[in-house]
């Protein structure tokens, strides 16, 4: 096009050769033009979310729909350490790998046995430790039995979280008194106990030898389970004598109700004939367990934030002359694949709970380290702006600042003496006895180092800044679509602006998704960094697979939902439906509470009535808890503090417990020939009642059967009925609430059937039957048996 235009207004030119002048510029205004015109069509493009293309415009239209786009998140598992030591391990100084082609023969590794392998081989896995950086542990935790007091059939429940432990009297050490606890009342003297147990510590509970036959290889894998202990009691069996003491020392442990057992665990059985001998140490508890997350650790310098201009600024009323300086645009990227992601461990939280993670929760497990921006330009002998501003040291000076020294003790610019007035007098008074010849004494290194550590800034990330004010050093990261991560900071006023000159450091992880979901029994070495532990034995591995890890969401899936997820959550209560679903929201409610306020006390349903009072509404919410039938003011106060907030202006808000209404019920059954009427008459009690049965299934009016307005159908009381061996037939001869009524001498209790064939219930009512005959007014069950034996 071009070419046709200059024909037309330059017709003396004639030449078309390449290396001609005029050519080579047509084409230079060709390809700037072509590059503007693609720039524009990927401004339209990215502009809406219908059309947009890349991960990151996408993430940022969502979040004006309040749709919260993640990135996935990394690998969790729990790692069993079996020793022979009492040595504690600095946690920031290992990691644990899965195996890999041509490992040593040798469980502990170090950093220069990894060298000639590549990274991709195995995975990694740091620990994450709540509280201190410090591994302890203890001999005796490595492997711990179970107590079975004497029962050769002993086995735990579904749904348990409670048991007991063998403990071990040793004498004391008068030189080592750390290696077990403290003795309690009824210890033998000069003794100590083996377990150090106590609330926090997480067991592993796992089957190690099939019940039905005592062979290891015949083991449900699946019988393993994390427990978080919350209550830790020794206690003395004063029947069994362990060796020459008195008694048996053993250890009452209680694990939160969250990580209550899935599956029944068996303790001790009686073997298989023709032995018949009693099999114990079924299960076994392993102690020593640390909770690990998947990613490798990096570390990279991100460069320097430039200088976008520089003024001087005349001096003012309240402020000295100096120079106004603008910082460019510093959006650095990282350089390291994939970026892992990680939900914060919560506090007080159950061993369920630190392993699960929720992806839309997920922060990228990155910090930043920056050196603030020396006070003024250096002197250059071109001094025309925008000048250079340079940090006031550098991440190298850092790891070895004989350098800097040197420089701190010859030079006397501005920016030396302003570093000089940050250090310590301590380290200033060395610096002066130092002459730079020499050797640069390891007490000045470690005070010179420790005193440019303390001067570092910390910024950390944040989902988005719109929460963030002007001085907050905090940044977010955006993932594209080849996995790199970019970095964003705020403008000054959503989030501090990094000023010019200031160098930043990105300590990071790689390693997320479900690539490191690895299976159980793969995680088996432990890499020591700057240590080593010599004559020890140590043996590692994770004896249930690594869960949690989650691919980044779907750009597609993103575009789908995002628009339309806001009518998904509710942000006020303006019906009465809405109080009723926010309070049965148990997860919504779990997010908002307290950390460490107690149990969490799930619920099944809730319902909720406005009813007028004779000023204002009031919303009536009535509660019923999982598992139970009331629910404690405990739960009624959490749940009202937690609707407050959803509140509409106008209503008031009343929480208590649902209005349970007892039930009478009589059935007449017909039992058939050949059975014993006695065990059908158990069999119907068992159907009707309110407990969970042998085989795991739920009475007829277990509380979490019934909820509110669930009416009681005549129906199904007889199809419920019919359905056990050895009934012939079963007619309801009474179905109504139960009324205290004084009986009259000489009558019968009155029969009576809701004609429909259906007792129906009050919105907040909900039926109960207890059958206990000490408490008829919880529900009365009366059966008439006929027939049968």
């Amino acid at each position: 096009m071009i070419l046709d235009r200059l024909a037309l207004i330059m017709p003396q030119w004639q030449e078309t050769h390449v290396p001609d002048l005029e050519i080579t510029l047509i084409e230079l205004l060709a390809y700037v033009g072509d590059y503007l015109s693609y720039y524009q069509d990927a401004v339209a493009t990215e502009a809406y979310l219908g059309t947009a293309r890349q991960r990151i415009s996408v993430r940022r239209h969502v979040r004006l729909t309040d749709y919260a786009m993640h990135e996935g998140c990394n690998a969790r598992a729990w790692i069993t350490v079996t020793t022979d030591t009492f040595e504690p391990i600095d946690a920031g100084g290992i990691e644990f790998i899965t195996s890999f082609p041509g490992v040593p023969n040798r469980t502990l590794l170090t950093p220069s046995d990894l060298e000639p392998v590549p990274p991709a081989d195995y995975d990694v896995f740091l620990p994450l430790l709540p509280g201190s950086g410090t591994i302890d542990l203890v001999i005796d935790h490595s492997e711990i039995r179970f107590y079975a007091w004497g029962d050769c059939e002993c086995c735990l429940a579904p749904g348990t979280t409670s048991a007991t432990l063998i403990d071990r009297w040793v004498p004391s050490p008068a030189t080592d008194p750390a290696q077990g606890s403290a003795t309690v009342a009824g210890d033998p003297p000069g003794t100590m106990r083996v377990l150090q147990l106590k609330p926090g510590d997480v067991l592993i509970l796992e089957e190690v030898i099939g019940p039905n036959t005592g062979n290891p290889a015949d083991a449900d894998p699946a019988h393993r389970q994390a427990v978080r202990l919350t209550k830790v009691t020794p206690a003395i069996d004063p029947l069994y004598h362990q060796g020459d003491y008195p008694g048996t020392p053993v250890v009452d442990i209680e694990w939160d109700p969250d990580d209550a057992l899935t599956f029944p665990l068996c303790i001790s059985v009686k073997a298989p004939p023709p032995d018949c001998n009693c099999l114990e140490n079924v299960s076994v508890a392993y102690g020593n367990v640390v909770l690990v997350d998947n990613g490798a650790s990096q570390s990279e310098v991100l460069g320097t934030v430039g200088t976008a201009s520089t003024a001087p600024r005349c001096a003012g009323d309240c402020e000295p002359a100096g120079m106004t300086i603008v910082a460019e645009r510093f959006t650095p990227a990282l350089s390291q694949r994939p970026l892992s992601f990680g939900v914060p461990l919560p506090a007080c939280a159950s061993a369920a709970a630190l392993i699960s993670q929720d992806p839309s929760q997920a922060l990228p497990l990155i910090s930043l380290k920056a050196i603030s921006a020396a006070p003024v330009c250096p002197e250059l002998a071109d001094p025309a702006p925008p000048c250079s501003i340079p940090p006031l040291f550098t991440f190298d000076d850092l790891a070895d600042p004989t350098g800097l020294a040197y420089r701190l003790i010859t030079q006397t610019d501005i920016n030396t003496r302003e570093l000089l007035s940050r250090l310590s007098a301590a380290t200033r008074q060395a610096l002066a006895g130092y002459t730079g010849g020499s050797p640069m004494p390891p007490a000045l290194k470690a005070d010179l180092i420790a005193d440019l550590s303390a001067l570092l800034e910390t910024w950390q990330p944040r989902y988005d800044l719109l929460e963030s004010g002007p001085d907050d050093r905090v940044f977010v990261v955006e993932m594209d679509d080849d996995g790199y991560g970019h970095l964003r900071f705020g403008d000054g006023s959503l989030g501090r602006q990094p000023d010019a000159g200031t160098m930043f450091r990105a300590d990071y992880r790689t390693g997320n998704g479900p690539a490191g979901n690895v299976g159980a029994g793969t995680i088996c070495y432990l890499v020591l960094e700057n240590e080593t532990l010599s004559g020890i034995t140590v043996t590692v591995g994770n004896p249930m697979a690594a869960t949690g890890g989650t691919a980044p969401e779907p750009v597609a899936d993103v575009k789908r939902f995002a628009p339309y997820a806001f009518r998904d959550v509710i942000e006020r209560a303006i019906i009465a439906d809405d109080y009723a679903a926010l309070a049965a929201d148990n997860t919504r409610r779990h997010a908002e509470r307290p950390a460490c306020g107690g149990p969490f006390l799930p619920l099944q349903g809730a319902k909720a009535v406005l009813r007028w009072t004779g000023s204002w509404l009031t919303a009536l919410t009535a509660l019923d808890p999982l598992g139970r039938e009331s629910a404690p003011p405990s739960l009624t106060d959490e749940v009202a503090a937690y609707l407050e907030p959803y509140r509409r202006i106008g209503h008031d808000l009343l929480v208590s417990p649902a209005e349970y209404v007892a039930i009478d019920l009589a059935l007449t059954v017909c039992v058939l020939p050949g059975y014993l009427q006695a065990h059908v008459e158990a069999a119907l009690l068992g159907v009707f009642s309110n407990r969970v049965l042998a085989d795991g299934s739920l009475g007829f009016f277990h509380p979490d059967r019934l909820t509110f307005g669930t009416g009681l159908m005549v129906s199904s009381i007889v199809a419920a009925a019919q359905a056990v061996p050895g009934v012939q037939n079963v007619k309801v001869s009474r179905l109504e609430r139960w009324e205290l009524v004084e009986p009259v001498a000489g009558e019968s209790l009155s029969d009576e059937v809701p004609p429909c064939g259906v007792l129906t219930l009050g919105p907040l009512e909900i039926a109960r039957l207890d059958s206990d005959p000490n408490f008829p007014e919880n529900g009365r069950l009366t059966l008439d048996m006929r027939g049968g034996r």
